[in-house]
């Protein structure tokens, strides 16, 4: 076992390293009070091992090669690091106390288990332990705020909201306090202009200087333990029936065995659900680790997921979705045939995660208010970032009081919403994106530890509307599995319902119209693949309003809608907003409706029955 290691009266050290000599520094606080080395001889491949026989009590540790210390890669608590953006003593070295070790297994804990919640029954919510509730606004106590603690406090409006899973941006120890960068001029390779501001942060935590087994000490409430605390925020969020996913950055150079040990950790010593995989890593090989089996993982692509079990717990986690469903969006032409193979799931092997937005890029509400990033405050000369973002302003760039683009906001943000909620795969949401959540037009907050990042709580009660809707789109979602169902839809008749499982329309019933000018499409879902009610789903992504002649409903049914973007509240809190009697539905410009097949009372020698809908098929 590599890092240390307590046997008897003797600490046995083993670390990683290609030095030709390697030394032990033992710390009293920020002295260093003795330097061991290494012994040659117990020297195995790269593997280095330092028996100490003698109490060590009360010291800290690093190690030393080729005069530069650095920390223990397998440590699971260090010193130094209480305070987020500030070094200690001066100094970017982590020390790991003496003792240190995984957390004790209290039977209480030992009960904890993997929720295991399904791919297609799952709705993720993305945030940042900080900045979840650093804000004021949050009303979380100064002791609590960005911590994780802090987000047990906010369990009850996790709940309401409706989500079964947590994403943590990274959650372990990594150095915040970023080193100045350079530009490399390749022709005498000698250092240019600072390309980075001195003293920056950086707020995300993807970075090489991480140490990736411990909890990270300043995401820790006031007095408290960052093994503990993180594991009280495990156990309780599984109490409540909410997943755990942590982020986990690795660079090319990482070794695999570590990675491999990194992942197994967090399993077996924090009980996380799962880990989304960022930057270069094994991932056919860790899919194949036995520890991990049954371990959520996330990666940007699987390539050749492995058959059995495992592809059951893997997912695809990249932009795809949002890039594209933000052209369809806006309204880009010849996007309709690319809405039609989102909607109908994916069939690479593996689960898929989607979002129309995420920490990483815009917010959702600056999607449809800015065409281009402002991140000037990155210092960066606003050269940082995607120029590609596939917004639009609405007709007006950034913060606006014309009432017009503030309407028309509004509802392309319920349209987004709906384009993420009803399709097939695994929606996440980013936080805070359900109440308006703006970074003014920054794209790559990544050095923005401030009201640039944190969450603005007061947004909430200021956009209660979007919240109702989003809090209500969940709902609906979950109860209507045709919307969320585990293999992707085929459009054929394959169970004889005579109806496929998901038939597309254009303005004219069972005819799609695809030319490359068309912006609308009506997507109808048989109920009876699904053992739901059926729906006919109608996308207006022009400028124009549109009249769709809806497919005749099944047998003794009809249409109602329950869902239209172009209303403020959007869906109904009884049921139904309006009937179609006639058969034509109008959709206005940039709008869309969700109608459902409801069940009509069929009298039968003095009874009243309602029919069991999906089980007959449906006619032009």
């Amino acid at each position: 076992m590599l890092g240390l290691e307590k046997s008897g009266d003797s600490y046995i050290f083993r670390v990683v390293s290609d030095a030709e000599e390697l030394f032990l520094n033992l710390y009293r606080g920020a002295r260093r009070i003795r330097q061991l080395r290494f012994p040659p001889e117990e020297r195995i491949g790269d593997v280095w091992t330092l028996r100490v026989s003698e109490k060590l009590t009360g010291l800290s540790y690093a190690y030393e090669a080729d005069g530069r210390a650095f920390s223990d890669p397998n440590g699971f608590a260090f010193t130094g690091r209480r305070h987020f953006g500030r070094l200690r003593d001066g100094t970017r070295l982590l020390r790991t106390p003496i003792g240190a070790s995984p957390p004790e297994e209290t039977e209480e804990w030992q009960r904890d288990r993997a929720l295991q919640t399904p791919y297609e029954d799952s709705i993720i919510y993305r945030i940042h332990v900080r900045g979840f509730t650093q804000d004021r606004s949050s009303g979380v106590g100064q002791g609590k705020r960005g911590s994780f603690a802090g987000i047990l406090e906010k369990l009850p409006y996790l709940r309401e909201l409706g989500v079964t899973a947590l994403e943590l941006l990274p959650p372990y120890e990594f150095n915040e306090v970023m080193l100045p960068h350079f530009a490399e001029e390749p022709a005498e390779g000698e250092r240019q202009a600072l390309l980075r501001p001195t003293g920056q942060i950086n707020y995300w935590g993807f970075t090489e200087d991480a140490l990736r087994i411990a909890p990270k000490a300043s995401y820790v409430s006031a007095g408290g333990s960052p093994q503990e605390e993180f594991r009280t925020l495990v156990q309780t969020l599984h109490r409540n029936g909410i997943e755990l996913i942590v982020d986990l950055y690795f660079t090319e150079d990482t070794l695999p065995s570590y990675i491999h040990t990194v992942l197994r950790c967090w399993r077996t010593a924090y009980h996380v659900d799962g880990v989304h995989l960022i930057g270069s890593a094994p991932y056919a090989e860790l899919a194949r680790d036995p520890y991990l089996r049954r371990f959520k993982l996330w990666a940007d692509r699987w390539d050749s997921p492995p058959d059995g079990q495992s592809r059951h717990f893997l997912a695809e986690y990249n932009d795809g979705f949002q890039n594209e469903m933000r052209r369809v969006l806006k309204g880009d032409e010849n996007m309709l045939p690319t809405l039609m193979g989102r909607l109908r799931g994916c069939t690479a092997g593996a689960a898929a995660i989607r979002y129309m937005a995420n920490e990483e890029g815009f917010t959702l509400w600056d999607l449809l208010s800015y065409d281009r990033k402002h991140n000037e405050k990155n210092g960066e000369g606003n050269r940082d970032g995607t120029d590609y973002n596939f917004s639009w302003n609405c007709g007006e760039e950034g913060r606006s009081r014309r009432k017009s683009v503030k309407l028309l906001r509004r509802k392309m943000l319920r349209n987004a919403l709906l384009l993420l909620f009803l399709s097939q795969g695994t929606p996440l949401l980013n936080a805070g994106d359900e109440f308006g959540r703006t970074k003014n037009g920054n794209n790559n907050s990544y050095c923005q530890d401030n009201g640039t990042s944190w969450l603005n709580w007061r947004l909430l009660e200021k956009n209660r509307e979007l919240f109702e809707f989003t809090k209500a789109l969940i709902r609906f979602r979950k109860a209507h599995r045709v919307f969320h169902q585990r293999e992707p839809l085929r459009g054929l008749d394959y169970r004889s319902r005579g109806i496929p499982d998901i038939s597309f329309h254009g303005e004219n019933a069972w005819r799609v119209d695809l030319e490359h000018y068309r912006r609308e499409l009506g997507v109808m879902y048989a109920g009876g693949y699904a053992e739901d009610e059926s729906f006919l789903v109608l996308y207006n992504f022009h400028w124009e309003d549109h009249s769709f002649r809806l497919p005749h409903p099944l047998p003794e049914t009809r249409w109602r809608v329950v869902i239209d973007t172009e209303e403020e509240r959007g869906i109904s809190s009884d049921g139904a907003l309006r009937e179609i009697t006639d058969g034509v539905c109008v959709v206005r410009a940039r709008s869309i409706v969700v109608i459902q097949a409801v069940s009509e009372p069929v009298q039968r020698k003095g009874r009243t029955r309602r029919r069991k809908q999906g089980n007959t098929g449906g006619r032009v």
